[in-house]
């Protein structure tokens, strides 16, 4: 990729967000923002619009979504159902066997499972994640990879067009994702566009695919859908999981484990 490309992706990636925090755009305040041709920002409108990132409109865009439910910042979560996902973590760890190469996505129960790793040896983790990679690095017994990309201040983590670059080139054992929402019909929901192309790239670079998620999630809607839930191997959650909703997993080929 050319350095006109990546600027150009950048350039992208700052309009949505700008679209993100105000709503709406116009061709001409992009041009006049960038010191670019309205030629060029209508193709980043183009582009952003393929990707689902954004909405066309006359004369510019506006934000692709409205955000069903909101979840508060990683610090305010980290203790809500905290025994639960210490169960969950200490589940998932068990499926990680040395050796491995694993992606384990940030949040509250992808750091509950990171805490849970340091009795393994020689794990290669790749993580979007400030508080998982610097849990990992206390731990001192794995080779940590750090995701590059816009840091999101709520949630500690890496965000952008520059991180789904770098996962379009990684292939691992196995993935360990949380999730916003979670159905058998519906399979795996995410509050915004953006967070369900992350949580798509990550799913596509593992051979297996591990979903963490407490039985809250059940319960919880969000508005973009991340992939069916044919496209996870295993889920690990806790009793509070409805039957029905377990029977469905199971029917499906999923293997369910409970906390």
């Amino acid at each position: 990729m050319s350095n006109t490309e990546l600027l150009g992706l950048e350039r992208q990636e700052r309009i949505a967000q700008i679209l993100e925090q105000r709503g709406t755009l116009t061709v001409a305040e992009i041009s006049e923002s960038f010191d670019v041709s309205e030629a060029t920002a209508r193709r980043d409108l183009a582009a952003l619009a393929s990707r689902n990132l954004i909405r066309r409109v006359h004369g510019g865009a506006m934000r692709a979504h409205t955000v069903a439910t909101s979840e508060a910042p990683i610090l305010n979560r980290q203790e809500q159902n905290a025994e639960i996902k210490k169960r969950i973590g200490q589940t998932a760890a068990r499926r990680i066997q040395n050796n491995e190469t694993v992606l384990l996505m940030g949040g509250s129960t992808g750091l509950a499972v990171a805490r849970e790793l340091g009795e393994h040896t020689n794990l290669t983790i790749v993580t979007d994640s400030l508080f998982v990679a610097n849990e990992l690095m206390r731990q001192g017994n794995h080779k940590v990879i750090m995701l590059g990309g816009m840091i999101d201040p709520a949630e500690f983590a890496v965000r952008g067009t520059l991180l789904r670059l770098i996962l379009s080139e990684l292939q691992v054992d196995k993935v360990v994702l949380g999730t916003k929402a979670i159905s058998a019909q519906r399979g795996l929901s995410a509050e915004s566009a953006e967070e369900a192309e992350i949580a798509r790239a990550f799913i596509h670079v593992g051979h297996h695919v591990i979903v963490v998620a407490d039985s809250s999630k059940f319960q919880q809607t969000a508005l973009v859908r991340v992939v069916p839930i044919e496209s996870i191997d295993t889920l690990i959650t806790d009793a509070g999981i409805p039957p029905s909703a377990l029977e469905s997993f199971r029917e499906r080929g999923i293997t369910v484990e409970i906390v």
